[in-house]
């Protein structure tokens, strides 16, 4: 073999050796992050009020009064929420987008939530220092049936809901999360369920991706109107 032909194979050899190498630290780094607790996933759960109404007392040991004075910086007004618990399967995908289930879909056959979640620092929960991550997503609701003009179907389109959901995550019990939920009601459509609109403007008057108001007051009959304080703890839903 020329000396020519000998280098050649040298830096051959080298580059192969380069790659392999690139891949290998690459693949570390990959099965190092994969093994680093994250949120991401879907998971399962039922938030209460923190403060219920007179209908619907809580369970014992079912609501967490640390994560309610951390959602309303205090003790939170009694809640509007129309019913005592909600049952739900929120799930956080890896690209910052959430999805969103929960029971009531099966009673006034709103839509699936989507939203957008981020972290968002840490927080102090009990004592300790947690992870804390903040989403908001959206659902189509429907009018009540009475309120519904029988006349025209479209009537049923009343706006949307659009909670604030946060969540505490501890890496050290990766597949349980505590949190709170805020829905925001927004009162979008005229009697015959069309939507308001800005003037001169494509955007609703009423805006369901503006920034959320704060703080949540279930007193208030603003418009969007929160409905109250719920807190809940999730577990991830398991491969297996």
């Amino acid at each position: 073999m020329g000396i020519r032909n000998k280098i050649t194979a040298l830096i051959a050899a080298a580059c192969v050796l380069a790659v392999v190498g690139s891949i290998s630290l690459n693949s570390t780094s990959l099965k190092a992050q994969s093994l680093t607790p994250t949120p991401i996933g879907a998971w399962f759960g039922i938030a209460r009020p923190c403060t219920p109404g007179g209908r619907f007392p809580n369970p014992p040991g079912t609501v967490s009064q640390a994560v309610c004075n951390e959602a309303g910086q205090g003790p939170c007004p009694p809640s509007d929420f129309p019913v005592g618990e909600v049952t739900m399967i929120p799930t956080l995908l890896a690209d910052g987008t959430v999805l969103a289930d929960d029971f009531a879909e099966l009673l006034d056959h709103h839509s699936t939530a989507m939203g957008k979640w981020q972290y968002a620092g840490k927080a102090v929960i009990d004592g300790k220092e947690l992870d804390k991550y903040q989403a908001t997503f959206i659902w189509f609701q429907a009018r009540s049936a009475s309120d519904v003009d029988p006349r025209n179907p479209l009537a049923i389109f009343e706006g949307v809901i659009r909670p604030r959901f946060v969540t505490f995550f501890d890496p050290a019990t990766p597949d349980t999360m505590r949190g709170f939920i805020q829905p925001y009601q927004y009162i979008m459509t005229d009697n015959f369920g069309i939507v308001g609109l800005q003037p001169g403007s494509p955007f609703p008057s009423v805006d369901p991706v503006a920034t959320l108001p704060a703080p949540c007051d279930p007193t208030a009959r603003t418009n969007p109107r929160c409905l109250g304080t719920l807190t809940f703890v999730i577990r991830r839903i398991q491969p297996r």
